[in-house]
């Protein structure tokens, strides 16, 4: 392959985006997509003509965002998802014989779920289905097969390295927390389900920012008018405070900041916190 985009082709042999050649091989390698034309390269999507509308109409999701479960599992499928809470996820599909434990990263790298869980236990779980649906705040989510190679790519590039390189270092991490699935006992499973719900519980506990946080939103709103905190001042309080703050405060700031630079630093701030957390999982 060149070092090129590679033009891809959607059920209906129609152009549909670029891709890199990277992602490309993952593709064909998965068995996701075939080999159109060789010269020059293009690949197609795999599937029978005239399929496109009716796999979008069955998908589940509207945009990126997953809005019937009961179309989502409608057909068998790779399950990509990312966690999006600030701690690791404990995760038990079935029961008995048929019971399948796994565990989620602390961190925002996706995986694909259906490496370790066959894919009818995660259909049937009502309690996968309700950590989906949890929003305030969220605890995970399920992607496209598109934002899970974005996600990678995007990685690569700002570290210099390969999509390859990065996939197999996020599988490496979740071999290690995953053995085989292990036939669990009645006791075990009931066990299990108590933890998850308990996490949960905790999870759904909301989390206030720093209190001082707060306090500067407030003496920067405009109805605090001759008393209204300059932008100079939040900011040299900000610094001050920067060794006790953590995401959730740095994103409160980014949205309640008032201030458009008080907001941008925030923003910067909160990215390179997540940045540095996905180094460290490496």
């Amino acid at each position: 392959m060149s070092e090129k985009n590679i033009p891809v082709l959607d059920l209906d042999n129609k152009f549909l985006s670029y891709t890199s050649p990277a992602k490309a091989r993952i593709l064909l390698k998965n068995n996701s997509a075939i080999v159109f034309n060789k010269d020059p390269f293009i690949i197609r999507l795999k599937g029978e003509p005239g399929d496109s509308k009716m796999k979008s109409n069955q998908s589940g999701f509207t945009g990126n965002t997953i809005t019937s479960f009961l179309k989502y599992f409608s057909e068998e499928r790779e399950v990509y998802i990312q966690n999006m809470g600030s701690t690791q996820i404990s995760l038990s599909f079935g029961s008995g014989d048929n019971a399948f434990h796994t565990t989620i990263p602390k961190t925002r790298k996706p995986y694909i779920l259906t490496q370790y869980v066959p894919f009818e236990s995660i259909k049937n779980s009502f309690d996968f289905r309700k950590i989906l649906s949890r929003r305030n705040p969220p605890i995970l989510r399920l992607l496209t097969e598109e934002e899970y190679f974005s996600y990678y790519e995007n990685l690569s590039n700002r570290k210099g390295t390969s999509i390859e390189d990065e996939l197999a270092s996020a599988q490496s991490v979740m071999d290690n927390l995953i053995s085989k699935p292990k036939v669990a006992s009645e006791q075990a499973q009931r066990e299990m389900e108590t933890r998850l719900e308990e996490r949960i519980e905790k999870l759904e506990t909301p989390i206030e920012p720093h209190p001082a946080v707060v306090g500067l939103c407030a003496r920067a709103d405009k109805e605090q008018g001759g008393n209204r905190i300059s932008a100079d001042d939040f900011m040299d309080d900000l610094e001050a405070l920067d060794n006790e703050l953590n995401e959730e405060d740095w994103e409160f700031i980014s949205t309640k900041g008032v201030y458009k630079s008080i907001k941008k630093y925030a923003a910067s701030r909160l990215e390179a916190l997540v940045i540095t957390e996905e180094d460290d999982e490496d």
